[in-house]
């Protein structure tokens, strides 16, 4: 869905005239609502680590302190735990905070596990990596939105046929209940079906992972060891 579809999905709701464009109009209304879906688009992006938005980065290690350029365009924040060089088959560690790095580069303690720190958009690590070895993490995208071809990444509409990464109707309820709170109108109904709607996306994004709590009667048995019911001898 199209920053002007949601626009006026948004207006229809409002009760509002459906604008015929969004982007650059000299509707003070129309630019409200711009403007919120703007506001939504980016505050939704920051809501958590969205499957839309999860990227992953791999590189090849220079034998250097910072790793040059690896940092993407696009990078929110790295997912924790994800950061693996896979040439040694190990995680690496982190991140440092200030203290432990400036400890580490004393010199008087010396890090066993390969670890890292971003600083100034750059890639630290420490011990230096050997060069070479494949390293990659995942990330969450700042590009919540593309053009209409999906060929560029953005971090705010610019074009009324710019479409959103993550679901256009989360985005449409939140224009809704920030315009109705923008008036000075009521919004509680709007604003909770907004956080109904947020909770529901969460709960079903990416999938969920199954927990069988009984015998696994067709369930992921495929993938888990069975031990049959009574004794058993080797």
């Amino acid at each position: 869905m199209s920053l002007l579809t949601i626009v006026r999905n948004a207006a229809d709701r409002l009760g509002i005239p459906r604008p015929s464009a969004a982007i650059g109009t000299s509707d003070t209304q129309v630019r409200q609502l711009v403007g919120l879906a703007q506001q939504e688009g980016k505050e939704l992006s920051r809501m958590g680590a969205w499957q839309a938005l999860t990227r992953e980065k791999t590189f090849t290690a220079t034998a250097t302190e910072t790793q040059t350029s690896v940092i993407p365009a696009d990078f929110g924040y790295m997912l924790e735990g994800t950061f693996w060089n896979r040439t040694q088959d190990r995680r690496v560690m982190g991140p440092l905070d200030p203290q432990k790095w400036q400890a580490l580069k004393t010199g008087l303690f010396v890090s066993i596990w390969d670890a890292y720190r971003i600083r100034g958009n750059d890639l630290l690590m420490n011990p230096t990596p050997q060069d070479a070895d494949a390293m990659a993490f995942e990330y969450v995208s700042t590009y919540w939105c593309t053009s209409a071809d999906a060929s560029t990444g953005r971090t705010a509409f610019e074009d009324d046929n710019d479409v959103t990464v993550i679901d256009e109707e989360l985005v449409t309820l939140g224009v809704i209940w920030r315009f109705l709170k923008a008036k000075g109108l009521d919004y509680s109904e709007a604003f909770r079906t907004y956080q109904m709607e947020i909770s529901k996306a969460f709960g079903r994004d990416g999938g969920q992972r199954f927990l069988d709590m009984g015998l696994d009667q067709g369930g992921s048995g495929a993938f888990d060891p069975y031990v049959p019911e009574g004794n058993w001898t080797l």
